[in-house]
């Protein structure tokens, strides 16, 4: 079929920004270990992300007991490392869904739905990255994941496109 009559995929952009600030701003239902963060240390910038590494460090190495604290953490915490990496891109990028994702890319078909790919960062069919999975990397494998470094990267090649 012809690219122009695609259609872009329908984006997620406003739901996935609430999550970000639900990260730290949800005190009826808090994210795992909230405590450790610092709310004026997370202000979306790439800087900001160093606050997050060493909030996922102590995760690392006592990470959420139960599926629950994990999901909330994995969706909040993705979801404010997306948006760090969409508000300082050079390119236009915007939430979708995994389900929206898969019908506009073989790629993401191939892949299983889980919370590491419930939430995907989209430029286009072939650019996208995934905070959410990124996040989980990071408790599983500690700072060999840091998502400051992954945003970083991210960054930095869309600024030599």
């Amino acid at each position: 079929m012809l690219s122009f009559f695609r259609r872009p995929p329908t984006y997620a952009d406003v739901e996935f920004a609430e999550l970000s600030l639900m990260f730290t701003g949800d005190s009826q239902d808090p994210t795992y270990r909230r405590e450790l963060l610092v709310g004026v240390r997370l202000d979306f910038s790439l800087q900001s992300l160093k606050h997050v590494d060493s909030y996922l460090g102590a995760l690392h190495i006592d990470p959420p007991h139960n599926d629950s604290d994990t999901l909330r953490m994995v969706l909040r915490c993705g979801a404010y490392v997306g948006e760090v990496i969409r508000r300082n891109s050079p390119h236009e990028m915007h939430w979708v869904t995994f389900e929206e994702a898969a019908r506009h890319s073989k790629f993401v078909r191939g892949l299983s739905f889980s919370v590491s790919t419930a939430g995907i960062l989209w430029t286009d069919r072939q650019n996208m990255c995934f905070p959410l999975g990124k996040v989980c990397k990071f408790i599983e494998n500690g700072c060999e994941d840091s998502v400051h470094s992954f945003a970083s990267v991210l960054i930095e090649s869309h600024n030599g496109r």
